[in-house]
């Protein structure tokens, strides 16, 4: 797999337009044809000239952008973040002093191309680096908090401002909650750990350790991650924490920390339990200092939601059972799996999905229950749509293609897709979740 150019290209192209972009040496082609001297200005005219040929060299290692991102600039940016009056501000303030910033920050090793990416996103897209530089301060407080040393604190670092560099290249957001995605995109998301970790491959500084945390960065201990699907101790323990931390910030981005608490506790087999146990000491130091007003719940929106979900959920374990009879011969089909923690997570917290009114007459008009609930059936939705997604995409690569016809599972897809966003509408504030 080469990594792919043509995205962040025309990223660079239109930052040319209004940041001043030099080449730094003669720009050629793989095939030794000269394409910009040096000195050279990039713009959208000259990218797009670049674009008809591969590179010898990738863009960045041949240009400068003017003013780009350094230690300083990163520094400025998190001391920013910390002064918000936000849940994450006020738990940074709250957890470490003044000097967490830039200590955090100067353990980073910046490569030259590597602050052009981040310039480009710093530019045009804001969002990402602001979420890369709150994962880069959570996983330096984790990784404090768990007394790891100085060595593996900046592999944490690097890895957590670098680890959605491959996103700039796919030209790839969010994943969102209310609305079915495309298998494409599902396919580019699943491929932006790769990218990423193609990238920084490229540097000694960031070989072996920071890379294959970028590339682990959304395994799961459990195997539901990706791209490679890796369990447990075949992920190292840096990939291991910044995937909690990845997870846990990208929720943060829309969620509120009493919503991430729900979803951390809807996913305790894929997680490592040590950042967890940082995380849930941190949540009850917030609490203890929350004076914020109740959350409004719409409860007739929640008792139909839980109903939709309880009914998808209990046709879809008699779907499962049926497609893995004895006499139909089929593998058991991926659904199971999700279906069978789902169900364990709603029992847990005393949601029976096969028990649906029981259950809502059970909690009768308890203000928590029903936003615990809400909180849930949000993890479902977003659960049962990446199930979906990675349904479809092994469908499409022929994986299990052997098997017998199973008509009762691609129509069960198709009602689900259609359920959820009915669903998602149910929603108070619908949301989305980082990739």
């Amino acid at each position: 797999m080469r990594i792919p150019d043509s995205n962040y290209l025309q990223q660079v192209a239109e930052l040319g337009e209004v940041q001043s972009i030099i080449c730094t040496e003669q720009i050629q082609s793989a095939d030794g044809l000269k394409l910009l001297p040096k000195g050279a200005r990039i713009n959208r005219q000259v990218i797009q000239r670049l674009l008809s040929h591969k590179l010898l060299k990738p863009i960045d290692f041949t240009t400068r952008i003017e003013d780009a991102l350094d230690h300083q600039a990163l520094i400025a940016l998190g001391n920013k973040m910390m002064a918000r009056e936000t849940e994450m501000g006020r738990l940074l303030r709250m957890m470490r002093g003044e000097g967490f910033i830039r200590l955090s920050c100067l353990r980073i090793h910046l490569e030259t191309p590597l602050q052009n990416k981040l310039t480009v996103a710093q530019k045009l897209r804001p969002e990402l680096l602001e979420h890369s530089l709150r994962v880069l301060l959570a996983i330096t407080i984790i990784g404090e908090q768990l007394g790891l040393p100085e060595k593996e604190l900046e592999v944490l670092a690097s890895a957590g401002l670098l680890h959605d560099l491959g996103e700039l290249h796919l030209g790839i957001g969010d994943l969102p909650l209310e609305q079915n995605l495309s298998l494409d995109h599902w396919q580019q998301v699943r491929s932006h750990p790769i990218v990423g970790a193609m990238i920084l491959e490229q540097f000694p500084a960031y070989r072996p350790h920071v890379a294959r945390t970028v590339r682990e960065h959304h395994e799961r201990l459990d195997g539901s991650g990706y791209p490679q699907g890796s369990q447990a101790i075949r992920i190292s323990r840096a990939g291991r924490l910044l995937a909690f931390t990845e997870l846990a910030i990208g929720a943060l981005r829309k969620y509120s920390l009493r919503q991430l608490s729900t979803i951390i506790k809807t996913n305790l087999d894929a997680l490592d339990p040590q950042p967890v146990s940082v995380f849930l000491d941190a949540l009850h130091l917030s609490q203890s200092a929350d004076q914020s007003a109740p959350t409004e719940i719409h409860k007739e929106n929640v008792v139909t939601l839980f109903k939709l979900i309880s009914q998808l959920v209990t046709s879809a374990e008699s779907m499962v059972e049926a497609a893995a009879s004895p006499l139909n011969g089929a593998e058991p089909c991926l659904l199971g799996p999700s279906i069978i923690k789902l169900q364990q997570t709603l029992r847990r917290a005393g949601f029976d999905p096969h028990q649906t009114e029981a259950t809502l007459q059970m909690i009768g008009d308890d203000p928590g229950s029903f936003i615990e609930l809400e909180e849930l059936m949000r993890e479902a939705i977003f659960q049962l749509r990446k199930t979906l997604l990675e349904m479809h995409r092994r469908r499409s690569e022929g994986v299990n293609a052997g098997q017998p016809d199973q008509a009762g599972v691609r129509q069960w897809i198709a009602e689900a897709e259609q359920n959820l966003d009915i669903a998602a509408g149910l929603l108070n504030h619908p949301t989305r979740r980082g990739g």
